[in-house]
């Protein structure tokens, strides 16, 4: 007689991720001492369809527990089944998680006044956060307001971006980037003032008040914020304040989402409805810890943009790169080999060293963002089902 397979868990783990172009279910159930991937399905999200993502991930959940002779979904409340009947068989979820990145990537105009310091040092910045420069503009070389307006109405940008001004207080140091910012409000007073993208200055600080109140005044209103000026001096680039500022404007937006908010019905506390590179983030984090590297250089190929993250020893946070897919940016030749890769392994863009783990399935974020319940689930299903070393 064959030994009968152990009867579900209520520790079972329902993880979900979700971007604008893919959704993934994975069940993770407690075997033999330890927790593991017992499967997962995978579904294309048709082009433009985005708010979708939930009713992606709902469909990816009902195929896995066909598939599995499990149910996963409580039909009656449209949720992840996280209570039975029968709760002593212990055929319900004991968790869901889930991490989404429910809306594209934001659009940014950025306004400057010269391409070498602060646009050069707006659009490193930005480079760290979820985000499509769409425009680069130099005052004086655009046509005027006119010509501005028509601009921003063809590329409807998220987000405009004005840089420019080393931190001096003299009138002559502000006076340039204050005439240009006169020059986008005038171009944003002729726009309906629901196509008026979101604005943050980032240029010289004695210029921001002048700015922020120039723009309140338009009627109809415009969402305007200062932060800290990305080239306060020659040769000297601080965009950390630009690039933090506009990832939460990014979070804020997707939060606000049917998707989002539906999707933070159906998780169980403790964790939160994530971003898919947070998790992505963690795994690298917690793989550098585990193996007691220096420094870990991890790339997840998938999405509208491709996300590098670097973890080091002794910092608390990660650096982010977002990149084009199939590209190779210029600047991660100065970062650590490439050396953990979730999705397609990019072999001609990213030669495999000789140590590396690679997760073809692409399943890696889905089952870091495990650890806001037990991080020591999410190693071992990396570490047995996903992480393979070469």
């Amino acid at each position: 007689m064959s030994e009968r397979p152990p009867l579900p868990h209520a520790s079972s783990i329902l993880a979900l991720s979700a971007d604008t172009a893919t959704a993934h279910a994975a069940l993770i159930e407690p075997v033999g001492g330890s927790h593991r991937l017992i499967g997962w399905e995978s579904a294309s999200l048709p082009p433009g369809e985005a708010m979708a993502i939930h009713a992606a991930l709902r469909g990816v959940s009902y195929r896995l527990g066909a598939r599995l002779d499990r149910a996963l979904w409580d039909e009656s409340d449209d949720s992840p089944l996280l209570s039975s009947s029968e709760p002593a068989l212990g055929l319900h979820l004991g968790q869901t998680v889930a991490a989404v990145d429910p809306l594209p990537p934001l659009r940014v105009w950025i306004g400057g006044l010269t391409s070498h310091e602060s646009l050069a040092a707006a659009q490193s910045s930005l480079e760290s956060t979820v985000c499509q420069t769409v425009a680069v503009y130099r005052f004086g070389m655009g046509g005027g307001p006119a010509q501005l307006t028509a601009d921003l109405n063809d590329i409807r940008p998220d987000l405009a971006v004005v840089v420019g001004g080393y931190d001096r207080a003299e009138s002559t140091a502000a006076r340039p980037v204050l005439d240009m910012c006169a020059e986008l409000a005038q171009a944003l007073a002729s726009l309906p003032s629901g196509q008026r993208p979101a604005v943050y200055f980032a240029g010289n600080r004695f210029a921001a008040g002048a700015a922020l109140e120039m723009w309140s005044h338009l009627p109809g209103g415009v969402s305007a914020d200062a932060v800290e000026n990305v080239a306060p001096a020659p040769a000297t680039h601080r965009g950390t304040s630009l690039a933090v500022t506009t990832s939460r404007l990014y979070w804020r937006r997707c939060r606000s989402t049917p998707t989002v908010q539906t999707i933070s019905r159906w998780i169980t506390a403790p964790s939160e409805v994530r971003s898919v590179s947070w998790s992505f983030a963690q795994a690298v984090r917690l793989w550098r810890q585990v193996h007691n590297l220096p420094s870990l250089h991890g790339l997840y190929c998938a999405g509208p943009l491709w996300t590098h993250v670097c973890a080091e020893e002794g910092k608390d946070g990660v650096r982010l790169r977002f990149a084009r897919p199939f590209t190779r940016p210029d600047e991660l030749t100065h970062w650590p080999p490439l050396r953990l890769v979730s999705g397609p392994w990019p072999d001609s863009l990213w030669p495999r060293p000789q140590t590396h783990w690679w997760d073809p399935t692409g399943l890696t974020p889905t089952v870091a963002n495990v650890g806001q319940v037990d991080p020591l689930v999410a190693h071992q299903v990396l570490a047995q089902d996903l992480l393979h070393e070469g």
